[in-house]
């Protein structure tokens, strides 16, 4: 059975305080007489359920249409259930000791505070969770078979913290600055709620190649 694990983009969603909202102009239209009915899209790129490439943080780095497809097909992912509150972060501590955690090719970090994002867009928006350093420093460098990890919320740096510490996460796991580690994608703002108590056989997160760009949004699916 597969599961469909990506948000709808649409103009409503909630989004990365003061990123540019979607927009969705409509150009031909049936009811105004047109032959068929077509739209353009304005889209940012980190915007709904997407894939931060390590070009988000690196000038260095792959750009979302460099990136391996073996980076977006997780064979033995991980679903790792931590119940997380406002600013709260998955630490080092909670993940080392995992069973098979050294295995896994995809860390699933569910928090819970997915349940926000229609509930309390605004909790959802500007309180969500986050990950230690510590911790993305030991995915990096521990956890050689880790391609990405994927997490219930919008970032995996906490807002606040993240905007005064120079979004030291999404560095650790993306920079060459920080590691000559593989990079690790880091895959934002996904429902994960459908995956409790599933046993997860495989994921597949594939984006769309916009050329040169740093992220794009990508269609999850778990194989249950």
């Amino acid at each position: 059975m597969f599961l469909e694990l990506s948000y709808i983009l649409s103009e409503k969603i909630p989004n990365y305080p003061d990123s540019v909202p979607e927009r969705f102009e409509r150009i031909l239209s049936q009811e105004k007489g047109d032959v068929s009915n077509t739209t353009l899209v304005y889209h940012y790129t980190h915007n709904g359920t997407h894939v931060d490439a390590p070009y988000h943080f690196d000038s260095n780095g792959w750009k979302i249409h460099e990136i391996p497809i073996s980076y977006f097909i997780y064979e033995n992912p991980l679903f790792l259930n931590f119940p997380k509150g406002p600013e709260e972060k998955i630490t080092l501590k909670e993940v080392q000791n995992v069973p098979n955690v050294e295995k896994a090719d995809l860390l699933i970090f569910r928090t819970g505070f997915g349940e926000l994002r229609e509930k309390d867009p605004i909790t959802y928006r500007f309180l969500f969770p986050g990950l230690e350093v510590d911790l993305a420093r030991f995915i990096r460098e521990e956890l050689e078979n880790v391609k990405a990890i994927m997490i219930d919320f919008l970032s995996v740096d906490p807002l606040i913290e993240g905007n005064q510490k120079g979004f030291v996460v999404h560095k650790q796991l993306l920079s060459k600055e920080t590691s000559s580690k593989r990079p690790v994608l880091i895959i934002e703002d996904v429902f994960l709620e459908p995956l409790i108590d599933q046993n997860v056989k495989r994921v597949f997160a594939l984006p769309i190649r916009f050329m040169d760009v740093d992220g794009a949004p990508v269609s999850v699916v778990a194989e249950i």
